[in-house]
């Protein structure tokens, strides 16, 4: 029971890495888990299925993109239950365009829900964490910032930073007792209910790959199949548990093992 007792806060709860998560939680042993999301009534379903474990669930309405929707949502966490012992940071946008094509618009979009909202889940996080001298903090990056795959420039800025924002929060962190952590899936299979990716621009590449080369990304994996879900999150939910009470500034791929090639 990695997290028994613990009080836990996940982003992205709705569907996906985000709600696999909360329910790995749940059945390791959480005992009060607070699920953020955009979409009500898939993270409301998902609060609902957390409570029939057993769970005292809450699930908070959350634009990642808007600072106070945040703010409000770590503070209702603190009001309510008085401490944070994990906070999962996994909501926020894939999003793949030519970089010529990006508007200022949608950079913004993209940017201020991945890089900006998971820095400021991490800086209310803190508030929480610091004075009780515990706590773990795990965020969501993305093997395009680290694989250069055509078109992911925006994707790998956010993704990124992400990284090296949570290499130095760790620094800072240590001294306090909280450990700050990152996970890089792979390619997934996920299901995203009520998911709406924003609109993204059609390629215009010079030298494409065979049009159906997105249905075979499994087949591009050193594993040669993709990963799932519950792979993920199993690994969110060790790095938030006191079983990883020695890692911190790290980022942990899961991806079978990376890429001889991967163009798509």
């Amino acid at each position: 029971m990695l997290m028994r007792d613990k009080t836990v806060l996940v982003t992205g709860t709705a569907s996906g890495i985000g709600r696999e998560t909360a329910l790995v939680c749940a059945r390791e042993g959480a005992t009060r888990i607070a699920c953020l999301d955009i979409h009500d009534a898939n993270n409301e379903a998902t609060a609902h299925e957390l409570a029939q474990a057993g769970v005292e669930a809450l699930a908070l309405h959350v634009d990642l993109g808007d600072v106070d929707h945040i703010r409000a949502a770590f503070q209702r966490v603190a009001a309510l239950w008085g401490r944070l012992d994990a906070s999962a940071h996994i909501g926020g946008y894939s999003w793949r365009g030519e970089t010529l094509d990006v508007t200022v618009e949608q950079w913004d979009l993209v940017l201020n829900a991945n890089l900006r909202g998971t820095f400021f889940c991490c800086q209310e996080a803190l508030r929480i964490m610091y004075p009780q001298g515990s706590g773990a903090i795990v965020n969501m990056s993305a093997d395009a910032a680290f694989y250069p795959i055509y078109g992911m420039a925006l994707q790998a800025a956010g993704k990124g930073g992400i990284v090296n924002m949570t290499r130095t929060l760790a620094l800072e962190a240590a001294p306090r007792g909280v450990r700050v952590n990152a996970v890089s899936p792979g390619i997934v299979s996920t299901q995203k209910a009520g998911y709406i990716r924003p609109e993204q621009p059609p390629p215009r590449r010079e030298n494409p790959p065979p049009a159906d080369a997105v249905k075979h990304l499994g087949d591009q994996t050193a594993a040669g199949r993709y990963m799932t879900m519950a792979e993920i999150a199993d690994t969110f939910t060790f790095l938030c548990s006191d079983r990883a009470s020695g890692i911190s500034g790290d980022l942990v791929f899961v991806n079978g093992g990376g890429y001889p090639s991967l163009d798509y």
